[in-house]
Formats: C-alpha cells, structure tokens, sequence
C-alpha cells in the first residue's frame, strides 16, 4: 500500500510539474484574446464593477437580435430592447473596448463566440473601434451610438451556470486540476488536452483498488463541433482516449493503513500491462445524442511466471478428487463497453441542471490461474496446470443482466455545485456523489453493492469517501 501511495504521490508530482511549465509557457507567451475569454467566469459581485452599457440604436439592436436569430436561438428568449454589453476595463478611453459578453434577452454570447459569430464590422462598432455613424467626426475608441452605461451600483443578473458536460474535467477553462483518491486529471491550456490517471475499473463496477488495476488516458480532441447552438457546452464533437493500465496491490493488505476500514482487494491484474483505447462521437446533426465505445485488452497472452505472493490475492478452491485445498488467483483480463448517450439541459439559455443517460452492453473477463507454490520464496502463476483435476474459471457475461449497462447522471450547479450519478453493469450498482465545502474543495463518495451472489473475487459492498481538489484558471 505504501508503495503504491508513493507512486501515487509521484504521479501527482509529475502532474504538478507538467501544470507549472505549461502555466509558465502561457505566460511568456500571452495570447490576449485567451485573457479575455477566461475573464467571462468571474464573480458577479466583481462583475458588475466592469463597463456594462446597454445598447439603444435602433439599427444596431435589430443587426444583434438577427445575427442571434440566425445562430438558431429560440425567438421567445430574445429580445431587441434588452441588449447588453460586458466590456473588460480599458486604459485610456481613446482605446476600444474588449467586449466580454453580448447578452440579448435571456442569451448571451461569450468572448470567443462574438468573434466567430458576429461580423467582423458590427463588433467594432459596438466595441468602439470603428465608427457608427460620421467617420469624419469619430474619435478613436468612442462609441457614437445610442448607448446608456450602467452604473456600478445596479446589480447584474444572477450568473448563469457554464454549460459543460463533465465537472471535474471542465471544458470552458484554459487550465484545470483535479486530485483525489479515485483520479486525477491535468487539461492542457487551450489544446483540449487530458491526461489522467484513474485508480479502478468504473465501468465494470469495480471502483477504486477492487479491480487490482490503475490508468493512465490521454485524451485528445478530433473534431470541432461547428454547432453554434451546442459548441459552448460540446466543443468537440469526437474525443479519442488512449493509454495503458498498470497493476496494483496497496488494497491486498491494508491492515494498519490509513484505509484499514476500507473492504480489501481481492482482484488483480495480470504480470503484463493493458492497452486502453475510447471514442466519445458525438452526433453532428444532433451532437447532444452520441455513442461511446470502450476497450481495455491486455497486451500479453498469460504464460507460467514466478511472482511475489504478497502482491497477489489467492483464494483456496478443493480438489474433488483429492479433496485437497490448492490456491487460484483471479486475473482481470478483458473488458469494455458500447453505449449511447444523450446529454440535457433543461433550460439551455440557464444550464443549471444537466442531466445525461447511457444505455448499452457491457463486457468483462476475469480468469483463474493456478497459484503454484515454489520451494523458494515465491509463486508461480499457472494458466494451464498439468494436473487436469485442478479446475479453473473464467467469469464473462452469460446472461442478459451482465451485458446491460445503464447509467444515468444528474448535475445541479447554480450556486455551488453539486452531482450524483448511478451506475448498472456487470450486475453492480454503483453511486457516486460529490458535494461542494468550498469553490476548490469536494467531498466525493463512491459505493458498489454486487446485486447477484458474489464471486470470491468480489466484495459485496465497496465504500469510499475522498476529498476533491479542484482548480482551475
């Protein structure tokens, strides 16, 4: 356990390291516009001490509600009297302004969206960079067209929650990371990088150190989502996850550990690593529906070997000819699952709700191999003993409840956020929660509860409780 604390620490280490020279990289070469857009997410009560106006030219007000009009907003949350501009502060009032949000009616467009979707003629007018009206009598910076400031005292809107999909792996922050017991992950800048390294086998039941192995995934973007409707909360349209798993033992013997009164281990991986690759496509002509695919294959077919066995967990079966007790240890071997998916928003304009619903098969694989003593002080694992009156398993689905995988997930984040989601695969339930002590703190909870008989490998009941730091930039 101590040991794989360490490499756990290590890791953490590494991300660490790696999170400093990207920030440091950034900041030696600032990109203004990325300053810009991350400023869109700052605090309301700091918020509306920045240049707000709204806009009362008749002209303008109708070029703003047609060009939200035309991105496909709903026509009933729009409004042309209602248009408002959060601008960052400026240095001398010969200079345009840096518009942060363009809010018409009840929908706003970030920084980054009035770029792309504004012409290039408008934002300068409404920004001051270019004339209105008279060019001749235009001075650098003014904005000579109906407008009327708001002053600092007036409160703004409540803000509005930011759309996005998962919350400990934001996607609407240039840099963002999220250590606890269970993951941790790293984004890099505004690459739409992950790399993370996840303790457990989630998607077959077995959270944390009951499956006996750990992951490292790299996730990278392949396809930007042309959508203006949905971009903001679904950038990419396909994500590709590639890495390996590697093997654990810290849970075998936990006894007088800081998780002593966690259940212990009882399931390992193999000698040899696991590939691991995904793809998350989402759907281009309705990119909130999408389909997921997951595999974990090992790299290496089982062969006799000498292992430690103190880092590996056997269980006696009986010989029914000899009846004499001889040990197997359980491999976890392949596995992965085929989902659909559909993400929702209950109100798309103020995201506070977000739910999400998978629904498809699941596969798993766990094989026995003979635990064979040695006169020295080791073991020898055996996939293929030569005595025929040893028998040994392999566990795959073979009824309907071990290919189904379902899983539903709820996230409320108005004011502090706060998630759950609940987990059917392999016959395991599984649920998680997480709730908020402070805007960089969690408190995440994750039990398993085996619904069928469970295998000798398995614990009929897993719980975890683990803090969750989280920051972002």
């Amino acid at each position: 356990m101590i040991s794989d604390m360490r490499k756990l620490f290590v890791f953490v280490g590494l991300l660490v390291l790696v999170s400093f020279f990207e920030l440091k990289s950034q900041h030696l070469n600032v990109n203004p516009r990325e300053l810009i857009d991350s400023m869109t997410t700052i605090d309301p009560e700091i918020r509306k001490y920045f240049p707000r106006w709204k806009v009362c030219e008749t002209d303008l007000q109708i070029q703003v509600f047609q060009a939200f009009r035309i991105l496909g907003y709903d026509e009933s949350k729009l409004s042309k009297t209602r248009i408002e501009i959060l601008a960052a502060p400026r240095k001398s009032e010969y200079e345009p302004f840096d518009m942060l949000l363009l809010t018409c009616g009840e929908v706003s467009l970030s920084a980054s969206q009035i770029q792309v979707n504004l012409g290039e003629r408008l934002v300068n007018i409404l920004s001051g960079a270019d004339a209105f009206s008279n060019p001749f009598t235009w001075v650098e910076g003014k904005r000579d067209y109906c407008y009327v400031d708001i002053p600092p005292e007036v409160p703004v809107t409540a803000s509005q929650a930011q759309a996005i999909i998962n919350y400990l792996e934001p996607t609407n922050v240039t840099h963002s990371f999220t250590l606890s017991f269970f993951e941790q992950t790293l984004k890099f800048g505004e690459s739409g990088f992950w790399l993370k390294n996840a303790i457990g086998t989630d998607e077959i039941g077995y959270t944390f150190w009951t499956s006996g192995s750990s992951k490292i995934l790299l996730k990278r973007p392949l396809y930007v989502n042309r959508d203006s409707r949905t971009s903001d909360r679904i950038p990419y349209l396909i994500n590709a996850y590639l890495g390996g798993s590697y093997r654990i033992s810290g849970g075998i013997n936990n006894k007088g550990t800081v998780f002593s009164w966690v259940p212990s281990q009882k399931l390992n991986q193999g000698p040899g690593g696991m590939l691991i690759a995904g793809l998350d496509f989402h759907l281009p002509f309705h990119p909130k529906l999408g389909l997921h695919l997951n595999m974990q294959l090992p790299l290496s077919e089982l062969k006799e070997e000498a292992v430690d066995p103190t880092k590996y967990f056997a269980y006696n079966k009986v010989n029914e000819l000899t009846l004499e007790n001889y040990k197997v240890a359980p491999l976890l071997r392949s596995s992965g699952q085929f989902t659909v998916f559909y993400n929702l928003w209950l109100t798309e304009a103020n995201p506070e709700n977000y739910f999400r619903f998978d629904l498809g098969i699941n596969y798993f694989e766990v094989r026995e191999v003979f635990f064979k003593p040695s006169q020295f002080q080791h073991y020898y694992l055996v996939p293929t003993p030569e005595d025929e009156s040893i028998v040994l398993n392999t566990h795959k689905p073979n009824e309907f409840a071990d290919w189904l995988f379902v899983k539903f997930e709820y996230r409320n984040q108005s004011v502090w956020p706060f998630g759950a989601s609940v987990q059917y695969s392999n016959q395991i339930l599984l649920g998680r929660v997480y709730l908020p002590l402070f805007n960089w703190l969690y408190i995440e909870g994750r039990v398993a509860r085996i619904m069928r008989t469970a295998q000798p490998f398995e614990n009929k009941t897993f719980f975890l409780i683990s803090p969750v730091l989280r920051l972002t930039l």
